[in-house]
């Protein structure tokens, strides 16, 4: 469940958004402060919702909104689609109807079982325990090793009949690799979809926004989709070429715009945020 056919006439009311290099804004980037701004005014007068899709684990995002002053979104899915929560109340509560989902999904297999059948391999250490969470295991490793280690965690996970897959990519500020193994299918892309189909919310009202690898599955799924201009080499072509494929090519927006003004720039596209009239 990672892709959808969409029905371009229903108008697009929420932005579910990365944050690391695209809602957030760039240090030293005014013109990010300022689109940021916007965004913030226009979700507090409710004329947009949010939803947070990020490969950063629970508290690290509430961190963020607190350092870049962010707005409060609806929903956040974090830990690249293992973790849905809901704000009740002006309290984030883990979303516990996916929680079950994941749960079945992943029938008797826990996290204890897939870090034994992982153990011995060269290169590939767990990442800190605030990192891990019952239906992700993360690890890193150096960045030459990265390929060839998702390959050989594939055939591990194979061999051992386990209903996991697993997802690599490069951090540029620690200067390693980093790797987590999810339950299979389980995307930013999967938690939207399947947050769109058991809420009160359709995936033809989302807009997606990112810039990085691991936005790929959400960005070509369906949703109308914004790729900032600061995005990772190569993510537009791949982009274009799925969406091209599917004849979903006006569902992509090229931002000219970096980070937060790419993310505002594409809103205003889609129409679900006016342009600034001078």
């Amino acid at each position: 469940m990672n892709e959808y056919n969409p029905q371009p006439k229903i108008p697009a009311t929420m932005l579910a958004t990365d944050l690391d290099g695209t809602l957030i804004p760039l240090p030293g980037n005014d013109s990010n402060k300022e689109a940021l701004a916007r965004i913030f005014d226009d979700h507090e007068s409710g004329a947009i919702k949010l939803i947070y899709a990020t490969g950063r684990h629970f508290e690290s995002v509430i961190e963020a909104i607190e350092t870049y002053t962010l707005p409060r979104p609806e929903w956040i899915i974090c830990d690249v689609g293992s973790a849905i929560f809901k704000l009740i109340e002006d309290e984030y509560t883990r979303y516990m109807p996916y929680e079950a989902h994941l749960l079945e999904s992943t029938g008797s297999v826990n996290r204890e079982q897939v870090e034994e059948a992982l153990t011995g391999i060269d290169d590939l250490a767990l990442q800190p325990p605030e990192y891990q969470q019952r239906f992700k295991v993360s690890y890193k490793c150096t960045t030459e090793t990265l390929s060839k280690l998702v390959a050989t965690i594939e055939e591990r996970l194979t061999t051992a009949n386990m209903p996991y897959d697993c997802m690599g990519s490069e951090d540029p500020f620690m200067g390693c690799g980093l790797i987590d193994v999810l339950p299979r299918n389980i995307s930013k892309a999967y938690a939207l979809l399947w947050l769109a189909t058991h809420d009160d919310f359709s995936p033809d009202e989302v807009i997606y926004s990112g810039d990085s690898e691991n936005d790929y599955a959400a960005l070509v799924s369906g949703f109308r989709a914004i790729v900032v201009a600061n995005c990772s080499d190569g993510l537009v072509d791949k982009v274009q070429q799925k969406l091209k494929a599917r004849g979903l090519e006006e569902r992509l927006y090229i931002a000219k715009g970096k980070a937060t003004s790419g993310v505002l720039e594409g809103c205003q596209h889609f129409g679900l945020m006016k342009a600034m009239t001078s």
